[in-house]
């Protein structure tokens, strides 16, 4: 939307528009940019909580393999054992004692370490002693990889999980299967000469290891697993993501990647155990990582659409509480502009709008004062030319005058003149009135007909004239001489220049609790021009220089300057039929 666009809208589109739009962008800013730094943020808690678990399982289980190491190290220590682990061939009851010897020893730790499932100490002889294992087959003990594999590095701890197909059973032990231990094995050096004189294997239960795996739990879904150097699993859940993680994935000590398993991703941890090339792996869904995140993005959103809704719905009742004042005080001036003057803004705010009202009404009652004084001033200066015409007159004078004419007449026997004389008469009076601006009807009435009779004997047979007016409206008060001038106006522009007889009426009625009076005439009436040039007249403020219709537009401005806008003539005409003038009045009793 194009700045023109939005300049040429309403100031409650405005107001509406720059609400919303800066609650949706602060919203949006603060919801995108919170939600990426506590994404951000629970990423890392998550990586941290994943790896301090994992760390937290591997010491566990490093300090079991350190005191399996321990145990070894303590039993290479013993006189019973190097001696064992040097005896060739000795006699047979001196070999039975010795290894009983070694045997008690082995128990005494298998007593106390209830995670060792069996010891089993076996010399450079090929002979062997242990209480809860013995030899398969006749083959030598020292041909066995683990044998061979400690001889190799004597220094270091050998670990073998799931050692299948030795020569080496379980005695007593028939649920115990060897993919349920952990082979520790470290050889044996003669302490006088540095030999290597023997090798001792401690077989230790898994529990140890299933119990510090399966104590830990990454999320919902996630799970822990320990891989030997081999990429073989030690211990894991029962999982079928397990066999599909290669070991070729985990390059380096220990790190994190994202791989995709079963079409799904999947964030893999990983770090290495001192010494022994094992790996311990933790497993998490991507998508339950990042759920939390997810959960807060969809709550951001709803709470956004929430807040928005609640700011659009206070934007529309602020931006109101401004433009509804703002929009009553246009429809005032509109009125104004109309010339009701009498409204006022009906505001109590002291605020800028309130202030703004109570400017426009100081305005109004100035220009109403205005409008008054100008009023008054027309109305003392129409008294003052109406007194100086009547000074000029000399009513008593003229009163005298008139009644000598009328018995010098009737002396005569001039009916006629008598008739006259009393008609001039009356209309002088009525006219003058004591200098009364307003009068009964009937008086204006009586004033028209002593106009007509005077008319009457001037053009004899050339004019007739009716009266209907309901002697029930005839007691209301009118501005005075309004009815003689449009009469005059209808016999002059009208009757007269018609061929023959031209009748006139005048007719009284209320009508929109108005007082309406109509003069009709059957005269030449008017084109369509010319009623439309009169009508156009009538409708400017004042008139008076034009000479033709002078007495109509007088009337016209007389009545509004008396009773306001809304009162006044009208005038329709047909050419060649006639006119019609309609004065409007207000019910004045």
């Amino acid at each position: 939307m194009g700045i023109g666009v939005v300049a040429n809208r309403s100031i409650r589109f405005k107001l509406l528009l720059y609400f919303v739009f800066t609650v949706t962008f602060s919203i949006l800013t603060l919801g995108l940019w919170g939600s990426a730094l506590y994404k951000e943020s629970i990423e890392e808690e998550t990586h941290s909580h994943t790896i301090q678990m994992m760390n937290q399982v591997q010491r566990n289980i490093e300090i079991y393999l350190d005191e399996m190491d321990n145990v070894i190290h303590y039993l290479t220590k013993e006189d019973t054992v190097i001696e064992f682990m040097r005896a060739k061939e000795l006699q047979e009851g001196s070999l039975d004692e010795l290894v009983a010897l070694v045997k008690r020893r082995e128990l005494l730790y298998e007593l106390k370490r209830p995670e060792i499932a069996g010891i089993l100490s076996v010399n450079r002889s090929n002979l062997y002693a242990s209480n809860t294992m013995e030899r398969i087959t006749r083959d030598p003990l020292t041909e066995e990889e683990w044998y061979q594999a400690a001889v190799g590095h004597p220094d270091q701890l050998h670990l073998f999980s799931h050692p299948i197909g030795r020569n080496i059973k379980m005695k007593g032990q028939p649920n115990l299967s060897a993919d349920q231990v952990l082979s520790i094995v470290r050889a044996v050096k003669d302490p006088v000469t540095g030999e290597i004189i023997g090798v001792i294997l401690i077989d230790m239960r898994l529990d140890f290891i299933e119990r510090n795996v399966e104590s830990v739990s990454l999320g919902k879904s996630g799970f822990i697993f320990i891989m030997d150097e081999m990429d073989g699993v030690v211990y894991s859940p029962v999982n079928r993501l397990v066999y599909r993680i290669k070991g070729e994935w985990l390059a380096g000590e220990s790190g994190s990647l994202i791989k995709p398993i079963f079409g799904k991703e999947y964030q893999i941890f990983y770090n290495s155990f001192n010494g022994t090339g094992w790996r311990i792996v933790g497993t998490i869904p991507l998508s339950e990582l990042l759920k939390v995140v997810t959960d807060l993005q969809t709550a951001t959103v709803i709470v956004a659409m929430f807040t928005l809704l609640v700011a659009f719905i206070v934007s529309w009742f602020f931006t109101n509480s401004i433009v509804r004042p703002v929009d009553k005080l246009r429809s005032l001036m509109r009125k104004v502009e109309e010339g009701e003057l009498y409204i006022r803004f009906p505001g109590k705010s002291k605020d800028e709008i309130g202030q703004l009202g109570n400017s426009f009404n100081k305005m109004v009652q100035e220009i109403e004062n205005l409008i008054n004084m100008v009023y008054l001033e027309q109305r003392e200066k129409r008294e003052a030319e109406l007194k100086a015409l009547q000074a000029q007159i000399k009513p008593h004078f003229l009163y005298n005058t008139l009644d000598t004419i009328q018995w010098m007449a009737q002396d005569r026997d001039a009916q006629d003149i008598v008739e006259m004389v009393i008609a001039l008469t009356n209309l002088f009076r009525i006219g003058l009135s004591k200098g009364n601006e307003i009068i009964e009807l009937s008086k204006e009435l009586e004033h028209v007909e002593s106009y007509l009779v005077i008319q009457m004997a001037r053009y004899e047979n050339k004019l007739t004239y009716e009266m209907d007016v309901p002697a029930e409206i005839r007691g209301y008060q009118v501005v005075k001489i309004i009815l003689q001038p449009l009469v005059e106006n209808a016999i002059y522009h009208g009757i007269k220049l018609k061929p023959g007889t031209g009748k006139i009426l005048i007719r009284g009625r209320i009508k929109d609790n108005s007082l309406t009076l109509e003069v009709l005439d059957d005269g030449i009436g008017m084109t369509e021009e010319k009623l439309r040039q009169v009508r156009e007249d009538l409708q400017q403020v004042r008139q008076s220089e034009r000479n033709s219709g002078y007495g109509l537009f007088n009337v016209h401005e007389r009545i509004r300057l008396s009773y306001g806008p809304s009162y006044g003539i009208s005038i329709d005409s047909t050419l060649g039929q006639g006119t019609v003038i309609v004065v409007r009045l207000p019910l004045v009793n």
